[in-house]
């Protein structure tokens, strides 16, 4: 008996369906692909290298602007995972499991806290140590967004947390990695995902 035989009717036929909307997955370099596709992922890469650029200057007041940014990153691709969460529920329900109540908001409009929250209502043993980091991040970015413009903490204190914050992010974001490799090999939706992976275009133009 294989693994797809021990599944439920209601799980075999959601995965059916999946299987049949996720025709196949463009993976190309940003020139091959459409608009608006191409200028949000141009976009994407040259604010990323500005952070790497800042993480990198010598001039430690960069490192504020790195962190704030860096973070906001950390946010997005938050929605990317919960995303794959909320698929993985009915695709994989051995593997992830859904306890709490629904939300009514779009993940694009919560908070960093609220999303949080929102991971929180996973119950998968790959996503525990993830969940940890980003409840401590949260926390993080909190006082120091607070703090910020304040009389209560100098220049140097602000950097002093900036990379700090900077430190902890290369956890969460080496997790994350961690977490979508995870899924990429162990869930069935990963595996259909990667199995319709095409390296290139079709009609990409030989040189």
């Amino acid at each position: 008996m294989t693994k797809t035989d021990t599944v439920d009717k209601k799980t075999k036929k959601y995965r059916e369906i999946m299987d049949q909307i996720i025709v196949e997955v463009k993976d190309a370099s940003i020139e091959d692909h459409n608009e608006p596709f191409r200028s949000w992922f141009a976009k994407n890469r040259i604010i990323l290298e500005e952070v790497d650029g800042m993480r990198k200057n010598k001039n430690d007041t960069s490192k504020i602007s790195a962190f704030l940014l860096e973070s906001q990153y950390i946010e997005f691709k938050i929605i990317d995972l919960l995303q794959k969460l909320e698929i993985l529920v009915n695709s994989d329900p051995e593997i992830v499991k859904f306890q709490g109540e629904k939300r009514f908001k779009e993940l694009y409009e919560l908070t960093l806290g609220q999303l949080y929250k929102e991971l929180s209502k996973y119950n998968a043993g790959f996503l525990k140590e993830f969940i940890k980091l980003i409840k401590e991040l949260n926390k993080i970015r909190i006082r120091f967004a607070h703090y910020l413009f304040t009389s209560i903490k100098d220049i140097e204190e602000i950097i002093k947390e900036a990379k700090r914050g900077l430190a902890h992010n290369d956890k969460v974001i080496e997790e994350l990695l961690s977490v979508f490799e995870y899924i990429e090999k162990n869930t069935w939706y990963g595996q259909m995902y990667e199995r319709k992976r095409v390296k290139e275009f079709s009609n990409k133009k030989k040189d």
